[in-house]
Formats: C-alpha cells, sequence, structure tokens
C-alpha cells in the first residue's frame, strides 16, 4: 500500500470515497485496497448493515480473524483498509472488551507475520493498535498494558516511519491518560526500556549506538519528564562519557548525544529536580570541549550551549557578592554551579591558541547577555582576558571582528560604566598614546541604554584631557594622534543617546553641552543632529503607538535580538524634557544649519524637523521670523519686502545681478529651514510660510521655485485643514506660475497638485470639479507632450498615485471620487479636438494598465473607445490602438472574451493600413487575442473580408514564423502564463517600469514584438499609453484652460486629412459621457 494515505471524509460511505480517489489508478496497491473495500461492503449489504465505520470495522476484523493461511498482499490491504476505517468509528462505539480483543488478535498477527509483512503492513498495524488502545478501559492498566507495550516495542523500530508512527500513537495515548495508577504503572514500562538503554550505551561507538540514541530520543519524547527523571542521571553520565572520547567516535553521534544531553537537562529541570544544578556545569563542560572540533560540530555545539545557558541560567542562580543569601545552602549549590559553568569558557579562552573561533565567542556572548550586569562579578576574568586578546590584536583588525562582536555584548550585558571599570580608556602620560584604544568604536558600535550623565562626567573630561596633551606636544603625527582621539571619544554621543535611562533627568544639561558644539565645533555638527534625531525619534516612536501606557517596547540591535526600552510613561517625560529646551537648542542648530555649506545641511535640516515636531510652534516662528530680518527679506512691521524696495538701492546692472543671484541662494536656504518646520508648525506659522512660499514664487528664480514647491507640497501633506480650507486659492496659485522646466520641480508641483486633486474629488462641488479638470489637464498635457522621459514619468506615476490613493480611501460606487475622476477624463473624449481626444486615451491608457477593473466598473467606456476608431483623425487612432494594445495584454481572459466581437470589428478595418504602424498594431492586437481567447472564438466573430488577414496570422504562429517582427513563443508558455495569477501579477510588476532610453532602436523593436506576443505591454505600449513618440512635436502646455477640454491647440499639420479605411456599420454611438 502506499505509506501516506489522505484521509478520508467522516460521513460519507468509505468504500465510495476510496472509489472515487483510486478508480483511475494503475498502482497494483490500490487496486488491492478497492478489492478489498468493494468486499467489506458486499458482506454489510448481504446481511443488511448499515454502511457505517463501526459496521465496516466489525466486517474488517472478521475477515482478518477467519484467514487461516492469510495471503500477505491480502493482509496488507485489509490492514491498510482498517487503519483507514478506524480513525472514523465515533468515540464509544466500540466496546473496551472488543477493542482488547481486535489489539489481540492484531499484535498476534503482527508476531506471526512479521517476517512476511511489508513496512507499510507494519505501520498500518501499529496505526490500528494505536487507535484500539484509545477504546480500551483507560482506567484499567491491564486493558492498556498489552498495548502499550507493543506499541513502545515498535517506537524504537529500525524503520523510521513505522517508528514515527509507534511516537505519535504513545503521545496521543499517554495524553488522554488520566489515572495515577495507570500513568505509573506506564512509567515504569518506560523507566525500564531507559534503564535497559543505559546499560547499552557505553563510551565508544558500536553497531547500535545510533539506534540507542533513536530510543532515548524516543523515550524522552513521548514520556513526560517526572517519569523519566530517577532513571535520566544515569542517562547523562553515558552521554558526557562518550562526548568525552568525541576525537574516536563518529561526529554525527557525537552531535546526537549533545542533543541528547540537552534534553536530558530539560527533563531535570522540568521534573522539579534539583540535580540539574549540579548536573548543568558537568553537561557544559563536555560540550564546551567540543568547540575546538571540526567546523560542524563546533557548531553545533555552540548552539546547544547558547541553548542550554538560555534555559537554565537564570536570575535567582545570580548572587551578588554584597548581599546576604535568603536561603543559604541553594543560594551557594546556584552560585557555585554558575562560577563553575563560568571557569569552563574562562578556562576554554586561555587554553586557545591565538584568537579564539566564532563558536566560543558566540558561547561567551550569550552568557554575557544572560548575567547582564553581573558579569563583571561572574565573568571578570573572561572580559580581561578578551581585553588582552583585543590589545594583542589591534595592530592587525582584519581577523577581529567576532572578538569585538563579543566584547559589544558586554558593553550592552554590562552597560560602558561597568565595563570601563575592567578595561578603561586612558592617556598614557609618558608616551602620549591612548591606552586601550581599540575599545572606543566597540563602544560607538555597541553602547545602548547607558546615562547622558557618565558621558557628561566622564568621557567628555577625558577627551578634554586628549585635546590639553595635543597642545604640549611639538611632534605633529603625535599631535593629530591625540586630537583624533578626543574627536573619537566626544563623537561617542550618539552612543550614549541611543535609549539613555535618564534623559528626562539629565537633558537639560545635555542641551547646554549640544549648543556648545554646535557653536564652536562644525566637525561635530553631524554628529550632534544625529544624537538628536536619535533622542526625539525613538521617544516619538513609544508615543505615538497604540499600545497601554505602561507597556515597554523594544528596539532592534543588529545581530543581538530587541533591547528593551522605554514605557509610554516615561518617553512622555523625556519628550516634555526636549520640549523645555527646544528654544536654545533650535536657535543653535537652525543657526549651524543657515552658515553650513550645501552638502552639510541634510542632517542639520532633518535634526530641526525631527525638533520642531516637539518644540512650541510659537519658538520656531519667532526664530523664522528673526532669520527672515536678518536676509532682509521682512521689515520691521513682519511684513516681507518687495523685490523692488530691495533692488532699486542697487547701482549698476552687475551688482544688480549679483545682488539677485546672492538673494536668490538665501531664499534657497531659507525655503529649506521653513520645509523642515512644517510637521509641527500651528496655524500661524504655517501662514507665515505659506506667505513666504507666495513671495518667493514671485521674486525668485528656478533654484528657489523649487524649494518653495517642496516646502508648499509638505504643508499640503501634513496639513489637511489648510489644504480643504485654501484649495481653490491654491489650485490658482499653482496654475498662474509656469510650469517648471527642471523634474525635480516638476515633481513637487505634481505632489501638490495630487493632494489638492484628491481633495477636490472628494467633495461635491461645481467650482471645485472644475478646478480638478484644469489640474487634469496639466497632467495629461505633460503626460502628451513633453519631451522629457522624466517630466512624462512623473505625471505617469502622478495618475497612478491619485488613482491608488483614490481607490483606497473610498468605495468603488458610482459616484465616488475614483468614478468622478474616470468620468472627467472621459469627459474629454467628446472633444472636437483630435489632440485632447488622444490625450485623454493616453491617461485612460495608464489607468486601465495599472486597473483593468475600470473597464468592468463602467461598461460605457470600451464602447465609447471603439466608437472612436470610426474617425479620421490619425493621432486618435494611433492612441485608440495603443489603448486596446494595452487592454488585450492586460484584460483576464474570461472578460476579454466578452468584449471580443467588438474589438475584432472595430480593429481590423485599419489592418490595411500599413501607414504609422496602424497595421501592426492590429496585428498584435490580433495576436494577443488569438493566444488568450483561442482561434475558433477569433475566427468566429472576424468579418469575411478580414478572415485572410487573421489566416495570415494563425499560419505564421503554427510555422513559427517571425510575424510582425514577432519572436515565437510557444503555446504551452502562453498557456501557463495565462493560468498562474501569480505570474500575471509578476509581469505586470514588471510592465509598471518606465521606458529606458539604451539599446538600439531595432533591439527595441524586437523586443516590443516579443512582448506583444507574449501578451505584456512594451516598451512602445508604454510610449504608447502617454501618447508620446519621437515623431510628434505637440505644442506647449495653454495658458488657461476649461471643464472638459485643455485649451485650443496647434499641430503642424493637419491631423484629419486621412480618410478611414473601409467603410464598416458603427458599432457604437457615440456618447458623451463624464457629463451629466
Amino acid at each position: 500500500m502506499e505509506d501516506a494515505v489522505e484521509e478520508l471524509k467522516d460521513g460519507a460511505d468509505i468504500s465510495q470515497q476510496l472509489m472515487d480517489r483510486y478508480s483511475k489508478s494503475s498502482a497494483p496497491q490500490h487496486h488491492h485496497l478497492l478489492a478489498t473495500a468493494a468486499a467489506m461492503r458486499s458482506i454489510l449489504a448481504a446481511e443488511s448493515l448499515p454502511l457505517t465505520p463501526p459496521s465496516y470495522f466489525a466486517a474488517t476484523i472478521s475477515a482478518i480473524d477467519d484467514m487461516s493461511s492469510p495471503d500477505p498482499t491480502a493482509v496488507a490491504a485489509l490492514l491498510s483498509f482498517l487503519s483507514l476505517v478506524l480513525p472514523l468509528v465515533p468515540p464509544r462505539s466500540i466496546s473496551s472488551p472488543k477493542a482488547g480483543q481486535a489489539l489481540a488478535m492484531l499484535v498476534e498477527l503482527l508476531e506471526r507475520e512479521a517476517e512476511r509483512l511489508t513496512m507499510t503492513g507494519v505501520k498500518a498495524v501499529v496505526k490500528c493498535l494505536g487507535a484500539l488502545v484509545g477504546f480500551c478501559d483507560l482506567e484499567d492498566w491491564d486493558s492498556l498494558k498489552l498495548g502499550l507495550h507493543t506499541l513502545l516495542k515498535f517506537s524504537v523500530d529500525k524503520r523510521p516511519k513505522v517508528r514515527k508512527c509507534s511516537q505519535d500513537c504513545l503521545e496521543n495515548v499517554f495524553k488522554s491518560l488520566q489515572s495515577r495508577s495507570v500513568v505509573k504503572e506506564a512509567s515504569k514500562l518506560i523507566l525500564s526500556m531507559l534503564k535497559e538503554m543505559n546499560k547499552l550505551l557505553g563510551p565508544r561507538f558500536s553497531e547500535l549506538t545510533r539506534h540507542v540514541f533513536q530510543i532515548i530520543e524516543a523515550i524522552f519524547k513521548i514520556s513526560k519528564a517526572d517519569d523519566v527523571v530517577p532513571k535520566t542521571e544515569g542517562t547523562i553520565a553515558s552521554l558526557i562519557s562518550y562526548v568525552s572520547l568525541a576525537n574516536k567516535n563518529p561526529s554525527d553521534t557525537v552531535m546526537s548525544a549533545t542533543t541528547l544531553l540537552k534534553y536530558s537537562m530539560g527533563i531535570l529541570h522540568t521534573g522539579e529536580s534539583t540535580s540539574w544544578i549540579t548536573n548543568l556545569p558537568l553537561v557544559c563542560g563536555s560540550v564546551a570541549g567540543l568547540l575546538i572540533s571540526e567546523a560542524r560540530t563546533a557548531s553545533h555545539s555552540s548552539d546547544i550551549l547558547k541553548e542550554l545557558i538560555s534555559q537554565h541560567v537564570d536570575l535567582s542562580m545570580l548572587v551578588n557578592e554584597n548581599q546576604p543569601f535568603k536561603d543559604e545552602g541553594d543560594d551557594i549549590i546556584k552560585s557555585n554551579a554558575l562560577r563553575s559553568i563560568c571557569a569552563i569558557f574562562e578556562e576554554g579562552l586561555n587554553s586557545c591558541k591565538g584568537l579564539p573561533n566564532e563558536p566560543l565567542l558566540d558561547v561567551i556572548s550569550a552568557l554575557f547577555l544572560k548575567l547582564g550586569k553581573m558579569s563583571s562579578i561572574y565573568i571578570r576574568g573572561i572580559i580581561l582576558k578578551l581585553a588582552e586578546l583585543m590589545t594583542t590584536a589591534s595592530g592587525d583588525k582584519s581577523n577581529t571582528d567576532h572578538l569585538q562582536k563579543c566584547i559589544g555584548t558586554a558593553v550592552i550585558a554590562m552597560g560602558p560604566e561597568r565595563l570601563l571599570e575592567l578595561v578603561p580608556v586612558s592617556l598614557n602620560a609618558g608616551d602620549f598614546t591612548c591606552v586601550n584604544n581599540w575599545l572606543v568604536p566597540i563602544l560607538k558600535n555597541y553602547v545602548v541604554g547607558a546615562s547622558l550623565a557618565y558621558y557628561m562626567d566622564q568621557i567628555m573630561p577625558l577627551a578634554k584631557s586628549f585635546q590639553l596633551a595635543s597642545s604640549k606636544v611639538k611632534k605633529s603625527k603625535t599631535r593629530e594622534d591625540l586630537q583624533g582621539h578626543a574627536r573619537d571619544l566626544w563623537g561617542l554621543l550618539l552612543s550614549f543617546c541611543r535609549h539613555p535611562t535618564d534623559m528626562y533627568q539629565n537633558f537639560v544639561p545635555l542641551a547646554e553641552v549640544i549648543v556648545t558644539f554646535l557653536k564652536e565645533d562644525s566637525l561635530m555638527h553631524e554628529t550632534v543632529a544625529c544624537s538628536v534625531q536619535a533622542l526625539v525619534n525613538q521617544n516619538k516612536s513609544v508615543v505615538n503607538q497604540k499600545t497601554g501606557a505602561g507597556g515597554a517596547v523594544t528596539d532592534p540591535v543588529p545581530e543581538l535580538g530587541n533591547i528593551p526600552t522605554y514605557s509610554k510613561k516615561t518617553a512622555t517625560k523625556n519628550i516634555k524634557a526636549v520640549a523645555q529646551c527646544s528654544a536654545e537648542l533650535l536657535q543653535a542648530l537652525i543657526d549651524s544649519f543657515i552658515g553650513s555649506a550645501p552638502e552639510k545641511r541634510s542632517y542639520l535640516k532633518d535634526a530641526i524637523r525631527c525638533l520642531a515636531s516637539v518644540a512650541d510652534s510659537s519658538i520656531a516662528k519667532k526664530i523664522f521670523i528673526s532669520v527672515l530680518k536678518k536676509f532682509h527679506l521682512m521689515d520691521g512691521r513682519n511684513e516681507f519686502i518687495k523685490l523692488e524696495s530691495y533692488t532699486n538701492s542697487m547701482g549698476i546692472e552687475e551688482e544688480h545681478n549679483q545682488s539677485t543671484r546672492e538673494n536668490n541662494a538665501q531664499r534657497c536656504v531659507i525655503m529649506e529651514l521653513a520645509s523642515s518646520l512644517v510637521e509641527g508648525a500651528q496655524e500661524d506659522l504655517i501662514d507665515l510660510i505659506y506667505t513666504f512660499i507666495k513671495h518667493t514664487f514671485q521674486a525668485s528664480e528656478e533654484v528657489a521655485n523649487r524649494e518653495a514647491y517642496y516646502t508648499l507640497s509638505r504643508i499640503l501633506e501634513e496639513h489637511a485643514l489648510f489644504c480643504s480650507s485654501r484649495s481653490i486659492e491654491l489650485i490658482d496659485l499653482l496654475l498662474g506660475l509656469k510650469c517648471p522646466g527642471d523634474t525635480v520641480s516638476l515633481r513637487s508641483r505634481f505632489a501638490c497638485f495630487q493632494t489638492l486633486m484628491i481633495h477636490t474629488l472628494k467633495i461635491d462641488s461645481e467650482v471645485e470639479n472644475a478646478k480638478a479638470f484644469l489640474i487634469l489637464n496639466e497632467i495629461i498635457v505633460t503626460l502628451k507632450d513633453s519631451h522629457e522621459e522624466k517630466a512624462r514619468k512623473t505625471a505617469y506615476d502622478i495618475l497612478l498615485n491619485i488613482r491608488s490613493s483614490l481607490r483606497d480611501s473610498s468605495c468603488l460606487s458610482s459616484d465616488g471620487p475614483y468614478q468622478k475622476l474616470i468620468n472627467m477624463i472621459m469627459g474629454y473624449l467628446s472633444s472636437a479636438s483630435p489632440h485632447i481626444k488622444s490625450g485623454a486615451v493616453s491617461v485612460l491608457s495608464v489607468l486601465v494598465y495599472k486597473d483593468t477593473d475600470i473597464c468592468l466598473s463602467i461598461p460605457e467606456l470600451v464602447p465609447s473607445l471603439l466608437s472612436l476608431l470610426q474617425g479620421k483623425a490619425l493621432e486618435v487612432i494611433k492612441a485608440v490602438l495603443g489603448f486596446f494594445k494595452v487592454l488585450v495584454s492586460c484584460l483576464e481572459t474570461r472578460h476579454l472574451q466578452n468584449l471580443l466581437p467588438a474589438i475584432v470589428t472595430a480593429v481590423l478595418p485599419w489592418s490595411p493600413v500599413s501607414r504609422h504602424h496602424f497595421r501592426e498594431k492590429v496585428t498584435v492586437i490580433m495576436e494577443i487575442m488569438l493566444r488568450k481567447c483561442g482561434s475558433p472564438s477569433v475566427e468566429l466573430v472576424t468579418p469575411d473580408k478580414y478572415k485572410g488577414f487573421v489566416k495570415g496570422i494563425l499560419e505564421n504562429r503554427r510555422d513559427g514564423k517571425k510575424s510582425s517582427k514577432e519572436v515565437a513563443t510557444t503555446e504551452t508558455d502562453m498557456e501557463q502564463a495565462d493560468s498562474s495569477t501569480n505570474r500575471m501579477e509578476n509581469r505586470k510588476r514588471k510592465e509598471l517600469d518606465f521606458p529606458e532610453k539604451n539599446g538600439s532602436m531595432e533591439h527595441r523593436k524586437r523586443k516590443r514584438v516579443k512582448e506583444h506576443i507574449n501578451g505584456k505591454p512594451s516598451t512602445e505600449d508604454r510610449s504608447e499609453i502617454t501618447g508620446k513618440t519621437n515623431k510628434e512635436n505637440y505644442s506647449k502646455r495653454p495658458s488657461g484652460g476649461r471643464r472638459g477640454k485643455i485649451g485650443k491647440m496647434s499641430t503642424s499639420k493637419d491631423v484629419t486629412a486621412v480618410r478611414r479605411p473601409g467603410a464598416t456599420a458603427k458599432l457604437f454611438k457615440h456618447k458623451k459621457v463624464g457629463k451629466k
């Protein structure tokens, strides 16, 4: 029989289920199983018994019992059938005596036919025994003894699948046992087997070793800890003896022995036996000896030791020598055990020749983290040895990564204060060198949860001592080294700002230190800025989270897990402390920002943003006004100075131009500053920044305007109320400005449009809807007319962002914002201008490319676009054909089938036209539909006039020729691509990349056609999505617009001059949509 047979369903006829499942199988074992099931069903039918699991059980067990000279094949089929039936028998449906009789009969069969039964047959018997034991009297040991004894015997069988099945059955039985007397007897049975295994296990490898290990593992798995504790110590002793001769035993068995030692310690600890305390050092010592073995064994042993430390070294073992014992006997035993464990690893470290290996250092790191601050008491010797190794290796740090990480773990566990007491960083007054300078980079990377007071009281004076010493030496090299050491120590500020333990208590003096650094040491600006960000962000993240006020959170420390940090209560106090000092800090940061070079402003700007978000907005406003006045951009009445009044005093033109350039540079810096104040600003400050933005748009050039656009976009993103209250004014302001030529400014301008567009579409207002049309006008013109690839991509992205926001924020009802957007775009389709129509089609192509559901939710969309193919404007025809190339590529086959007749009939009349690539486009559309819908469906709806054209496409595909410069793809691959949703999704995701500029035209054309055949919009498709080609030269954005119309456009040629080929009946009436 099959090894793994899927479980049958309860409630349905078993025989019929098997027939349904295996009737088509050619496997002999399935034929035998079906024959057995049919025979059992016939017996039940003959005796008018119900076709239920209990009836099938009775019939099957009787059939097995009646077999005088059993045929192995027949027995195997009956046993397999019975193993399927028993799990379906309801509880208490088989009486305890009947279950006992059946169980005894199967055990007898198993013993009698053991040599003839296959592994699958034995497994089936074991499974039946496990089920039958459940029907026995669980309160009567005599009823269970035979079944448990047999299952226990096979739980250590050499055949893995039999052994696993028996172990699972035993585990289920033991879970169901409630009677103490029965549990006691079962435990005796297990203990006797464990005792036997201990006798068989010697210190040297034998043929029985692996099997004995498997038996012990099985016993540990199926037993309760209390049941095997008495014999587990003997097992531990045997395993330790075996591990001690690791160099003479196979490595796989040694690793198995270490795993069993870990299990043994778990049993002793769980069983509440004090023997685990005395055995833990013995086990750790034996396994620690393997850390210098070959890599695989050492790594495995390291993992075992880390688990032992994690699970068995607890706080109850950590005794401070300065405190009295609460329970002297237990405390001494635990403390001595812990000291013995620490001594084992210290000895291992001392015995290393050269640098210790990674497995040993990983175990020591785990010990550091477990002991925490008590590490300085219990493993002081290890710390000093690690420092000695690092000092010796400091000349060559290429191989000290693991050593540095281990010491870094000690920094985290003990804190820098305790570590620096043992391994101090100091100035050698004799030769002006830095003692233990290798420790400073480790402190920089690993200090977390330290004290700000310690930094100010200990680290800063130490740094100052190096700085003072540098002024006393004559050698420039020594002087530079001393100054470098001072700089490194001052640079530890950021490390001590990672979750300090005394932040709100000591932030005021720290703020004074920070202000001093900002004013006096420009080289510390980056460190100070990052420190401010760390202090603010790590507390804001706690205050803003949704957990309870008392809950602590954790922050990840690379490679070392999670370090607990602040509660919400503490974080709130920390933020208040920052806010109290924000005026001085903000002023110092802003002064440094304005005086810094452009390449050094970014981190200062981020620090200002963080600090301003928690500071009082009035403070930020006051400082901002002072900056404006300082640069003569605001007068004493707090009014912005007009450009004329500022520049008319200049004499000659050259000076005037120089002054203008300086003025624009100043505005750019101040506008950068303004953008960093937006997040935490109140209404009055936002109004002030907005006024400055408008003033900048009027008075400045492109560089300053770039920052103004960005700042305005930040205001609209962060302050929804400002956006909603001034949406019309904002739209008028933006549309009144010349569209910027650089991509950065355009991106920020469109970000403003995105926020405003989403707002206006959510409001049912004619005025605001009209403004939304004006925004859409500019997006369409950029998408259609821009010669810059990046500009078109920006328009492309903004459309997708608007679409995504509207879909996520509202229901897709017929009058929802998203539907309103589509209707607005469709409104352009009724325009008289071909240029306007083609632009609207390009926009729809962008949206359909990402969301084909539009065609389903707006049924009139496809008919409206197909009706445009009835016209004569080539620009529109080209855009519409591009739309349908995108649509048929992206739409699911089942939806495409519904549109097939209309699309085929509408696009085929353009197949004779070779100019403008119309024939090629139609060919590709047809190829995709043939692949996705099948040739019979397409040929059925193809007009007679064009059947030859379609036939030619089919012939080229069958012959494997390149049609339409096609790279052929097998039909199988195409069907798989259609059938796999995940593959289609991945394919669409790739298609969203914007076209690249690199590569020859011929290569791109071949790639494009290949993608068409595979149902992918190619690079040129995306050009068609955006409606832009290199040969077209469309006019620039119009100065104004109105609802449903971009404006008057002029083209270099008459796009309506070409007559539409052929005469076909109109499929749809031209509909005006988007207007009600």
